[in-house]
């Protein structure tokens, strides 16, 4: 097992290294609570940073925009990822660093010469996208990396909800099939995570795609254990939704979560009779 120090510091060398040729600087810096590590990176227009939250047991990529030489300290979370030092190993600090070497790498996050005008949203919408949910989501399944290259290297845009059906809901009953509490709790994590962060396209997912296909009252109580309150309220709502075809809201145009509740539900008696 690896120490969170040795850690920290396998995942910030790696993403030092990716980072210093744009024009990014290490910065020393220390947290002013005692149960975080940070790690600083600062170029002409954006910031970055590296957090490891040691009573959540997450290690955090962040970034914000630069104002007058200093962080705004706006922070946007790039990506989130469960380590337990009492069970994680490096090579678990490895892919971690790998990731959010990704993350910075693709063009998105690439540091502009020119401030882009921030986006208003809806309070109620987040910023993890399906795909973004899908790579966290290697935290607990590792193969999943692969599964989501060929995906997107396949077709002209990521199929959400026929990936989480065919590549995500078989894992998750594998695993609450295996009764392995540790990686149960994890997974929980994860979810309860990206339901918080998800945009609402991400939401019912976790909910009406994956949650509901857990049918099982024991394994309903094993998820629970480490789920979120928030999630488990979503989860209740959605269940009255199984089995269900829910039609669109009357909406000039459907959007994108009615139609992945549209979709999934009419197919979701499929999954609960496996």
């Amino acid at each position: 097992m690896a120490t969170i120090e040795k850690a920290f510091e396998i995942v910030n060398k790696k993403f030092e290294a990716a980072v210093a040729p744009q024009g990014f600087t290490a910065q020393n810096v220390t947290s002013a609570d005692s149960r975080e590590l940070v790690k600083l990176y600062t170029g002409a227009t954006t910031a970055y940073s590296v957090i490891y939250y040691m009573d959540k047991k997450h290690m955090v990529l962040r970034s914000c925009d630069m104002n007058d030489g200093a962080p705004d300290n706006e922070w946007k979370t790039i990506a989130t990822w469960m380590f337990d030092p009492e069970t994680d190993s490096e090579k678990e600090a490895d892919s971690i660093g790998n990731d959010f070497v990704d993350n910075v790498s693709a063009p998105v996050f690439k540091q502009t010469t020119q401030k882009k005008k921030k986006k208003k949203k809806d309070s109620d919408d987040g910023n993890g996208d399906p795909v973004f949910f899908s790579k966290r989501l290697m935290a607990v399944f590792p193969e999943l990396r692969d599964e989501i290259r060929e995906e997107q290297e396949s077709y002209e845009e990521f199929r959400t909800v026929t990936f989480t059906k065919e590549h995500i809901v078989p894992k998750v009953q594998e695993l609450l099939n295996s009764g392995s509490d540790r990686e149960i709790d994890k997974l929980a994590e994860v979810l309860s995570g990206q339901y918080s962060y998800g945009d609402i396209d991400t939401r019912p997912l976790i909910t009406i795609v994956i949650l509901n296909s857990i049918t099982d009252g024991a394994q309903k109580e094993a998820i629970k254990r480490e789920m979120s309150e928030e999630l488990q309220k979503a989860w209740a709502a959605a269940e009255k939704y199984r089995g269900k075809k829910v039609k669109p809201a009357k909406e000039k145009k459907p959007g994108l979560m009615q139609r992945l509740m549209a979709e999934s539900m009419e197919n979701q008696k499929l999954y609960n009779d496996r």
